[in-house]
């Protein structure tokens, strides 16, 4: 609980780190603010009174405080609208930044237990509810309290007897709030919560859509997902339901403190100890003890059910970050060996069974196998993105579960299926942003088979929208460049031309082996003989297991399972 609280204070701190000043005036501009506001209620009594004992000299003090207020409402309007504006910007923009660097800060192997769901939602869903309760709701309670205690000063100054009167209504919100605040605080989690598994659910039936049709499943999906919009709706409406019962007690007793004023203050009045313009002055200013009242408790509730968001915030960019006393691994001089490595996914069925292996430096491996055979697996775990395996993973003979992982991508480069390009230039995706030597630009792109590509559009061109303008072979190759430029001894693709023609395929698999001086390890489904040959060995896998291993001439003299996976797949 200890470290869970400061954890959340360190949340916290984000919004005033070098905001301190922005802060401080935005208090002290809204304090000015408040007490002109209740300069209107004096302005309305002095007013009353000088018609009610024809006082002219009161009516030259009222013109001159109604002088003196416009001028001050305009600046300190001003003012305070800046400072506030300036402090919300520049917190809001230090608590992303936050976040968002404590998640790039996670390991491979830690973002897989955060879901892009959660992320999703904490960026919209729970950082609104953030910046309305907790940022902005913190200033708006410091303000009402500054109203409340100037307000509850200038009614004493009035009459005492009165001001004790409203402050005794004002105690029923006040202890009614405090008995429902933790319970609108739970609410607001558990709104969040489903909040996060509705974000989850539409992003797997629309990434599910064609599956949908082609089963003609809409009718039950959309069962599904009534169950699921159902169930938020319903958490929606339960947090709105308490938070308006709390709203609902403190109208109540600004009614209450309105009636009291009238019936007490009438008494008052024809006891002379009163004014009938003192009177008036006191339902004005009674809106500075029961509206911040009214508006503190929700503001109160709402802000503590933020802090829980906070909490909840931290806890997913929070993790189990690795030691700093991990091996740092510079190159690779000899070889990447797994010994007797198994691995199961949550205790089931073991997808590899003591695997045993050597990828010896310099030298290509083609990984084939069936569909569901282990071949993502087993790269998964050369990456590093699972720890629970039996066996041994040696890096030059270091065991990965010692290494650091930031060092282990220094030294291993990935080709995926699944090309990544942001919406911008060719450049910029080649580089990753970070600026290179020209020449060393120009040599990946070389190697890469991009050059007449790149004389066509040029380094400037707008790949769009997850490479949208670009073909799938561009972009792949794309991928091989800024793999080169990075110029790791190890080079990892894994079913990186499965969405490609065979055409475009063979060209990019033989863009990235006739890479000399690299370890190349190719998870690959197609068959295409002189890319095979190619191999200095092929691994066959089937159920987890090598079945088989050796150059394509002398798998097919065997005539065994390769020999029988390359005719269904040729």
């Amino acid at each position: 609980m200890n470290n869970q609280y400061q954890s959340s204070k360190t949340c916290e701190k984000q919004f005033f780190h070098e905001n301190h000043c922005n802060f401080i005036l935005t208090i002290l501009t809204q304090t000015v603010f408040s007490i002109v506001g209740i300069a209107i209620s004096f302005l309305m009594m002095i007013t009353i009174e000088s018609i009610e004992y024809t006082d002219h000299h009161r009516i030259v003090i009222a013109g001159i405080l109604f002088g003196t207020i416009i001028v001050m409402y305009i600046i300190f309007g001003f003012l305070q609208k800046t400072f506030r504006n300036r402090y919300l910007k520049q917190g809001l923009s230090q608590f992303k930044r936050y976040i968002f660097q404590k998640i790039l800060g996670k390991s491979i192997r830690e973002f897989g237990s955060a879901t892009a769901g959660k992320i999703i939602n904490a960026f919209s869903n729970d950082l609104s509810s953030i910046e309305t309760n907790y940022l902005n709701g913190t200033l708006q309670i410091i303000q009402q309290m500054i109203m409340f205690i100037v307000g509850v000063g200038a009614m004493y100054y009035i009459n005492p007897i009165l001001a004790t009167c409203v402050i005794a209504a004002c105690i029923i919100p006040i202890a009614f709030s405090m008995l429902f605040g933790r319970r609108l605080g739970q609410k607001e989690r558990k709104t969040s919560d489903e909040g996060e598994g509705f974000v989850d659910q539409i992003k797997d039936l629309l990434g599910g859509f064609i599956l949908i049709k082609s089963f003609k499943a809409e009718k039950e999906i959309l069962n599904l997902f009534d169950q699921q919009n159902f169930s938020l709706e319903e958490a929606k409406r339960d947090r709105r339901d308490t938070n308006d019962t709390i709203s609902l007690t403190s109208t109540f007793s600004s009614i209450l403190v309105i009636g009291l004023i009238f019936t007490i203050g009438l008494y008052l009045a024809y006891q002379d100890i009163i004014s009938i313009g003192g009177i008036i002055a006191f339902v004005e200013l009674s809106h500075y003890a029961t509206g911040p009242v009214e508006k503190m408790i929700p503001l109160w509730t709402n802000r503590k059910a933020s802090i829980t968001l906070i909490h909840k915030v931290e806890e997913m960019i929070e993790g189990s970050h690795e030691s700093d006393q991990k091996f740092e691994i510079r190159t690779i001089d000899h070889n990447i060996s797994m010994e007797n490595v198994s691995f199961a996914y949550e205790n089931g069925k073991e997808v590899l069974d003591k695997v045993n292996l050597t990828f010896e430096q310099g030298k290509s491996y083609a990984i084939v196998g069936g569909s569901g055979c282990g071949k993502s697996t087993l790269i998964q775990l050369l990456l590093g993105y699972y720890s629970e395996y039996n066996g041994k993973i040696l890096y030059d003979g270091n065991e990965l579960s010692d290494i650091s992982l930031d060092s282990l991508y220094d030294v291993v480069s990935v080709i995926s299926q699944n090309v990544f390009l942001f919406d911008s230039t060719i450049r910029n995706n080649i580089t990753m942003f970070k600026d290179f030597d020209e020449d060393r630009i120009e040599e990946a792109i070389r190697l890469a088979g991009l050059t007449n590509f790149i004389q066509e559009k040029g380094m400037d061109y707008e790949c769009g929208e997850g490479g949208k303008n670009l073909s799938g072979g561009e972009k792949q190759r794309i991928s091989i460049a800024r793999c080169l430029l990075r110029k790791t001894p190890v080079i990892i693709m894994d079913e990186a031309t499965a969405a490609l023609d065979n055409k475009t395929a063979f060209e990019v698999e033989e863009a990235i082996l006739n890479l000399n001086h690299l370890t190349k390890i190719v998870v690959t489904h197609k068959s295409n003989r002189e890319i095979l040959k190619k191999y200095d060995e092929i691994i066959v896998l089937r159920n987890g297991d090598i079945t088989e291993q050796g150059k394509f001439e002398d798998l097919m003299k065997a005539r065994n399972y390769f020999y029988s996976l390359y005719h269904i797949t040729a």
